[in-house]
């Protein structure tokens, strides 16, 4: 086992195709099982693996101020458990730029915390010829951003119609921005609230291009903890954020053992936040629904 961890902590977990398992450790679930994500071929968990790499290009976009969109994806390596390790290979474009048409090569790795709840950190995003880690490999990361002020413990509620008119607190996003290419990470963090929520939403394996298709966002408030006079917009590239969704087009809601109103037209309110640690370059995401449950 010790070999075969040292072969894999070589490429921090991103290219395994070739380190065989040995035999003792055959029939276990501790190593990383890789798939060829090219084409059409079949991988575990499609529509959440591609919104995780997405992830990861959101974290890069972030600390480097560049404009990279998720292009293709190329390669996945993940541990085989309930609540997993993503390592991913993508191919990604940069939105805006003179060769737009010329896509880099990526790797995000995605480590997930809790079952049914979005809990995941992004520990890793960079171009495939960069090297950001010198930390020892750990094959399921446990760690976090540091948080600190209003992003520190439980998750809020959502707040009250008066409390959203108060403009040191809150930014509303407008329809026209979260439209905006540059900001599709905020149907990428409503897209992933839902999948940790209710796993079985993204079949094992099977190809599902068109779910979630009918999501609509209805109303995006942004909340930062601190006013420092920049223009109020600017909150929406904040390292650490609160983001409060309303959206419908979303059939059935659960998570966990929750079980929330039916219908594509019934309003739903999520909360995600976001902690960015610019020391660390972790990338924290957690998130709730904050519809009322009904019983089952």
């Amino acid at each position: 086992q010790r070999r075969y961890w040292r072969q894999v902590a070589a490429t921090d977990g991103f290219d395994v195709e070739n380190v065989v398992i040995p035999p003792s450790m055959s029939g276990m679930i501790t190593g990383l099982m890789p798939y060829d994500c090219r084409g059409f071929a079949r991988y575990p968990y499609r529509d959440l693996v591609k919104n995780y790499a997405s992830l990861g290009l959101h974290r890069y976009n972030l600390l480097k101020g560049t404009r990279f969109q998720f292009g293709d994806l190329q390669k996945l390596n993940m541990l085989q458990n309930a609540v997993s390790s993503f390592y991913m290979t993508l191919r990604a474009y940069e939105s805006g730029a003179p060769d737009s048409r010329e896509q880099d090569t990526f790797q995000v790795r995605v480590d997930e915390k809790r079952y049914n709840h979005l809990d995941i950190t992004c520990s890793v995003a960079r171009l495939k010829d960069e090297v950001t880690t010198k930390k020892p490999f750990i094959p399921h990361f446990h760690g976090g951003a540091a948080a600190d002020g209003i992003f520190k413990g439980d998750l809020p509620d959502w707040p009250s119609d008066d409390d959203l008119k108060d403009e040191k607190r809150f930014y509303l996003v407008k329809k026209s921005e979260w439209e905006q290419t540059d900001n599709n990470w905020i149907l990428t963090y409503l897209k992933l609230l839902i999948f940790a929520s209710d796993r079985s939403i993204t079949e094992l394996i099977r190809p599902n291009s068109n779910l979630l298709s009918e999501l609509e966002i209805l109303k995006v408030a942004i909340e930062t903890g601190v006013e420092d006079g920049k223009p109020p917009n600017e909150r929406l590239k904040a390292k650490s954020a609160n983001v409060y969704i309303m959206f419908k087009g979303l059939a059935e809601a659960r998570a966990g053992r929750q079980v929330f109103e039916s219908g594509e037209q019934v309003e739903r309110k999520v909360i995600v936040r976001r902690v960015l640690d610019e020391h660390s370059g972790y990338l924290t995401l957690q998130g709730k629904f904050c519809d009322e449950p009904q019983s089952e």
